[in-house]
């Protein structure tokens, strides 16, 4: 009788905090009622709940809490895999009496289990225990999670985590309430402090505040940290912003999230990861970019997660969940993303794939065509249609094929620069330069074939520039102008390098300035007319010049004598020559 009250009892609270599914739920009350309940059986029942085996993979650490199994023989675990860890749910931990177990560190050859703290910075584990001195002394009941990308970059990065912004959020109280009371603690040491920084939240489209719900930010120790209220949404079809804003459980506020990797928290209170939607980890672990709730429903509240999710694939080269792809392939996504989303968030999330930061931006570009996003993104289509005439289907249909193969043609220029810079960098480290100016280089590379679509005679008219496709689809990112001028200035030193390298340039000259030619010495004038040659190519080009290079090289078909090509000509402007800056600076 106390097994059967236990398992229901400990049913009906799993259930209730969304920690498996009903069907196991009808499986318990099944075995109930045939009487054929055994401890056997609650031992099957008890690992489906539990996390699956996963085999090696190449992430970081994994924390969490340990789910027991009844009778469960730990000699017979494989050396290459280990049960996940996981949180259950919260308060379960606490009603089946486990104890709360420390971070594991994920081995790549030999997975181990190793106690200890989660893989923090000096640093870091200063501001939790900060954070948790607050805690105890003002708000003692409060229970403080470290929410987001912070949470994934800790379980992927370990201590070379890139984040510093560090997102709270509160069970009891709202963020202004508690950044208040961490300004209160350094006030009463009689240490200084920023000033806070309070956002309303409005807790309905209408604008009605809620005091309860206000954020606010806060940079302590170099960290820039959020506070805000555990919280769930509410959305209307007509509109990607919320429609109503409520106070939430944990459980509520992960599952509000735009993707599973990001609805982690780590609990400052017990030092554990909590995965509420019982995903995020085993995503994280298969690589795997996937939404909590069901797909389709979720693009639909609000289509730019699609973006994100594209973002966040190209970002850490993981896969977009077949589900999330079929979903944001349907046509009422496409049109949400098309008429509900702004073309200055729509020209933010492409910038963010665009950025130093994402590893793979040419995965992002395949993700857009995957879904048939890639026109509503980059509307080359419309910016092809002359005059306010109507197109007929035909002259429709051809628009619609030089676009994909537009775009075609950009992927593999973008894919082709991409595998140069990666080969360049990771032969060469010593070559790497400003990274900020990778971005710039990755929007040349894939608009190079819409640049080509303006005629020579119309790339010299300043008016003319502004009407072509290019500046057009530019604009319709909503590119800052110098952006748009920076771009276009790679995109016109490439011809002009390429015909330098492949006609213009002595290769033994180069040889011989580099010293790499042994008994030849270059006379005055051989030195004096290679150092005019490269000033005169390079010059118009200026600051980007390197970014020119990369993407006229990319364009030439033997990867290996591309990578020595550049480092010879970036050794030979630089440290020969002395031509940077004359290149750098727009007065000589």
């Amino acid at each position: 009788r106390k097994l059967l009250l236990f398992t229901i009892i400990i049913t009906i609270v799993l259930l209730e905090t969304r920690a498996f599914s009903t069907e196991i739920f009808q499986q318990v009350i099944t075995q109930l009622g045939t009487g054929t309940f055994t401890p056997e059986v609650l031992t099957q029942l008890t690992a489906q709940i539990q996390a699956e085996d996963v085999a090696a993979s190449g992430l970081g650490s994994i924390l969490g809490a340990i789910t027991a199994t009844v009778g469960r023989n730990n000699n017979k675990r494989s050396n290459n895999s280990y049960r996940g860890i996981m949180s259950i749910g919260e308060g379960v931990s606490t009603l089946l009496g486990l104890a709360s177990n420390p971070p594991s560190i994920y081995d790549y050859e030999t997975p181990t289990e190793v106690e200890g703290k989660l893989d923090l910075t000096p640093e870091e584990q200063s501001l939790l225990e900060l954070l948790q001195r607050v805690r105890d002394q003002y708000s003692p009941r409060t229970t403080i999670r470290i929410a987001g990308g912070w949470v994934r970059d800790k379980l992927i990065y370990g201590k070379a985590t890139p984040s510093r912004d560090i997102d709270l959020v509160l069970s009891d109280t709202s963020g202004k309430e508690f950044a208040e009371k961490v300004c209160r603690y350094f006030d009463e040491k009689g240490e200084d402090h920023a000033e806070i920084h309070i956002v309303k939240q409005s807790s309905s489209s209408k604008g009605e505040q809620a005091e309860h719900l206000q954020t606010a930010s806060l940079v302590i120790s170099g960290f820039d940290v959020d506070f805000c209220r555990l919280r769930y949404e509410k959305y209307d079809k007509d509109s990607r912003m919320p429609t109503y804003i409520g106070v939430g459980t944990a459980v509520e506020d992960a599952w509000r999230r735009d993707l599973t990797i990001n609805a982690l928290y780590y609990n400052i209170n017990t030092n554990q990861v909590e995965d509420f939607t019982e995903r995020g980890i085993k995503d994280l672990l298969s690589q795997t970019i996937a939404t909590p709730k069901k797909p389709l429903p979720t693009l639909l509240e609000d289509p730019m997660r699609i973006l994100r999710a594209i973002r966040f694939a190209a970002q850490l080269s993981f896969d977009v969940s077949p589900q999330l792809i079929r979903a944001a392939r349907d046509d009422r996504v496409r049109y949400a993303l098309q008429y509900k989303v702004s073309r200055e968030a729509i020209g933010a999330a492409i910038d963010e794939i665009f950025r130093a930061r994402v590893r793979d931006p040419k995965r992002g570009i395949q993700l857009l065509m995957t879904t048939n996003l890639i026109d509503v993104v980059f509307p080359l289509e419309a910016q092809q249609q002359d005059g306010d005439e109507p197109l007929s289907i035909y002259a429709i249909q051809q628009n619609q094929v030089k676009s994909m193969a537009t775009y075609s043609i950009g992927l593999e220029i973008l894919t082709r620069t991409q595998s140069l810079v990666t080969r360049i960098f990771i032969q060469k480290p010593e070559l790497e330069w400003d990274i900020s100016k990778r971005r710039l280089l990755w929007y040349a590379a894939f608009f190079k074939p819409v640049y080509g679509m303006m005629s020579s005679r119309n790339a010299s008219r300043r008016g003319k520039r502004q009407e072509s496709v290019f500046y057009q689809l530019l604009d319709a990112l909503k590119r800052p102008k110098t952006d748009m001028q920076l771009i276009e200035s790679i995109l016109k030193g490439v011809d002009p390098l390429r015909k330098m390298i492949a006609e213009g340039i002595d290769v033994d000259i180069v040889q011989a300035a580099l010293g790499s030619s042994e008994g030849r010495h270059l006379k005055w004038e051989e030195l004096s007319d290679l150092r005019w040659k490269l000033y005169k190519t390079l010059k118009p080009i200026g600051t980007m010049w390197k970014e020119s290079l990369l993407l006229a090289l990319a364009s030439f078909p033997n990867s290996i004598d591309n990578v020595n090509t550049y480092h010879e000509l970036v050794c030979l402007v630089e440290d020969k020559l002395h031509l940077k800056e004359i290149l750098d600076d727009k007065n000589k």
